[in-house]
């Protein structure tokens, strides 16, 4: 299994941390999440790692709302720099999130013209952390999706855990029914297991069945850690994440 490292484009101070803990094995590649309006201002600083990089587009809460017409254009540009970032970095895959209140098919409309062989949609929880209602967290939306726009799937385990709790379903259960789309490659951190609401915390620090969950990602698929930074310590979070992960064999490095 490959571990990947998430930052986000204007993470421009970690040189050291990223090269060392590359070396190190810590991490396969690096998903960058392209922060609107920051292309010109960065992609020279990440251009020279000879690490694979995937890129995650901008979504709600970066000003992108596949779901709603009336925010088309603003999402057009701020998509059309996302593509930059994954055509100047060589970038394996863009995963994109479906949008909040809004309606699936506008999200495809938004979302085809950008459609590759890049692309991964991104299941979501039911609710968000404001009580809107997401767009992809539901089997059938993931499918319709996917069908509609020939692209991949990325599964996240905490939406769906999220997302099974508002349905009152049994979590396991409910993410077996999204592992049977054929996920491309999966999204992974800690969080309250009862829960309806994602949280991104470290390993350890809540209660998901992690063993479980590893249990259902291939032996060779990329898992990338989404468990929130903390600044204070610079990359010594993503580290004791690592060795969490090793200590517990939950994947070979």
């Amino acid at each position: 299994m490959q571990l990947g490292l998430k930052l986000g484009s204007k993470d421009i101070r970690y040189t050291k941390d990223i090269l060392s803990f590359y070396k190190q094995g810590y991490f396969q590649y690096i998903e960058l999440f392209a922060v609107p309006g920051s292309f010109d201002d960065t992609i020279d600083y990440w251009k020279p790692f000879s690490i694979p990089i995937g890129i995650h587009a901008p979504h709600s809460m970066a000003g992108v709302n596949l779901s709603l017409s009336g925010e088309r254009k603003n999402n057009n540009k701020k998509l059309r720099e996302t593509v930059q970032f994954a055509d100047s970095l060589n970038a394996e895959y863009i995963i994109f999130h479906g949008g909040i209140n809004g309606s699936i098919e506008e999200t495809i409309s938004q979302l085809r013209p950008f459609a590759d062989s890049r692309c991964l949609i991104e299941n979501k929880p039911i609710r968000g952390l404001n009580d809107e209602k997401c767009i992809g967290a539901l089997p059938d939306e993931i499918s319709h999706i996917t069908n509609e726009l020939k692209i991949g799937f990325c599964l996240d385990f905490g939406h769906a855990i999220c997302a099974a709790n508002s349905l009152k379903k049994e979590p396991l259960s409910f993410i077996n029914e999204l592992v049977q789309l054929h996920p491309v490659m999966y999204h992974l951190t800690d969080g309250d297991y009862k829960s309806e609401y994602d949280s991104h915390i470290h390993y350890g620090q809540g209660t998901f069945p992690l063993r479980d969950l590893l249990k259902m990602v291939p032996v060779d698929a990329k898992l990338t850690n989404e468990a929130k930074h903390d600044s204070a310590i610079g990359f010594d979070d993503f580290k004791k994440d690592s060795e969490f992960l090793c200590k517990t064999q939950f994947y070979e490095k």
